[in-house]
């Protein structure tokens, strides 16, 4: 044993093999610690089994985590995010933290200007188009909840999702943040949808969709049903369509700041669908028998297609660069794309169907923008930049 009265010279001292002076010779059944490694592999490499202690040999039998997880109907216990199984869901989890932003930090003062320079049809449509966009954000964040959330039993799902619906507070204090900054009555603006029967008929029809997603019994081809129209309907569709309009004036130097804010909303929107579209995919895989039919999915998107049209027509007028045949054309396009997504025929033909030919670019987020005047929507957090 040593002590801080013995010399420094002896606790010093060590063999030539480099085995340190306090290592005495162990009894019978006894493991030196200072050898014991080293005999451990020379017995396991004599080919001699270890005896694993019992608590280990039972671990060991137990079935790998990662094959424990399911999205659905897996163990209330599990609660590992690693080993990640469903790395889609990471990716989804971590690209929604590197795109954090906050709407204060958009001035809108350009705005107020702008408003007053607005004809009869276009403050027609700018106000129907940010009300409905108002209150459907709202109806995602209970969707998320109540209904999409509460059957996932994959942890890093479970995180995506939850991380959406932050994503959706964020949209909502952006509308507040509209609102407030350019003098807006808020009950008409939260309440439009209860005046115009267009706008009332797709959120009825949205909520009699989204309510077989609810409850953890529920059956799983309305779950399916349900998750398809929220995902490749209400926001792959009809959300991406409606900010056409406003993204329109924006590229007239009308409206620009909520056309900024609007850019933001849809870039984490993007996000939405896509993960919607792996967690469907995801899901028919595992439960083969949940998937819909080619035939049920035309259906639901034809249904979609009467509410829009109907929609439409009430809240396009025809203003400079945007009409309701540009919008009826590229609503069709997204119709198509996301019938395609999910391994579906589309129902419209090319003639039919066109994209907005600066829609891309209006969502890419990849413009110049000039530093002093305002933030790049490509921003990124900090830690997350890649250098590559």
């Amino acid at each position: 044993m040593l002590n801080w009265d013995d010399p420094i010279e002896n606790i010093k001292q060590t063999n030539v093999s480099g085995t340190h002076m306090n290592s005495r010779q162990a009894g019978p059944g006894e493991v030196n610690p200072r050898d014991g490694i080293h005999k451990r592999t020379e017995e396991t490499t004599a080919g001699q089994a270890t005896t694993m202690p019992p608590q280990a040999a039972d671990l060991e039998a137990e079935p790998a985590l990662e094959s424990e997880k399911r999205l659905l109907g897996g163990s209330d216990l599990t609660a590992n995010i690693a080993p990640i199984k469903y790395r889609w869901a990471w990716d989804a989890y971590m690209m929604s933290q590197r795109n954090f932003w906050m709407p204060t930090e958009i001035g809108m003062g350009e705005d107020l200007m702008s408003l007053r320079e607005l004809n009869d049809n276009e403050r027609h449509t700018f106000f129907t188009t940010f009300a409905t966009l108002t209150t459907a954000d709202a109806l995602h964040q209970r969707n998320l909840a109540l209904a999409v959330y509460e059957r996932i039993t994959a942890p890093e799902v479970g995180m995506a999702v939850i991380a959406q619906m932050h994503q959706e507070t964020i949209h909502s204090m952006s509308y507040q943040h509209i609102i407030e900054s350019l003098n807006f009555d808020e009950d008409e603006i939260y309440l439009l949808y209860k005046k115009v029967p267009q706008i009332r008929a797709k959120f009825e029809y949205s909520n009699a969709m989204t309510r077989g997603l609810q409850g953890n019994n529920g059956n799983l081809q309305e779950y399916m049903r349900g998750l398809f129209f929220y995902y490749m309907i209400f926001e792959g569709v009809w959300f991406m369509a409606n900010f056409c309009p406003i993204f329109s004036m924006q590229r007239r130097r009308l409206m620009s700041r909520t056309g900024e804010q609007l850019q933001y909303i849809a870039r984490d929107e993007s996000g939405h669908v896509a993960f919607g579209r792996s967690l469907i995919w995801a899901l028919w895989q595992e439960v083969p028998e949940a998937r819909i039919e080619e035939s049920e999915a035309h259906r639901l998107m034809h249904e979609a297609m009467e509410l829009e049209e109907a929609y439409a027509e009430y809240t396009i007028k025809p203003i400079l660069g945007y009409d309701i045949e540009l919008h009826r054309r590229h609503v069709r396009y997204l119709v198509n794309r996301r019938l395609l997504d999910m391994g579906f025929n589309p129902i419209y033909s090319e003639d039919e169907a066109e994209s907005l030919p600066w829609w891309e670019e209006q969502i890419g987020f990849r413009k110049e923008k000039n530093f002093f005047e305002t933030r790049v929507t490509e921003y990124q957090t900090g830690g997350a930049l890649s250098w590559e």
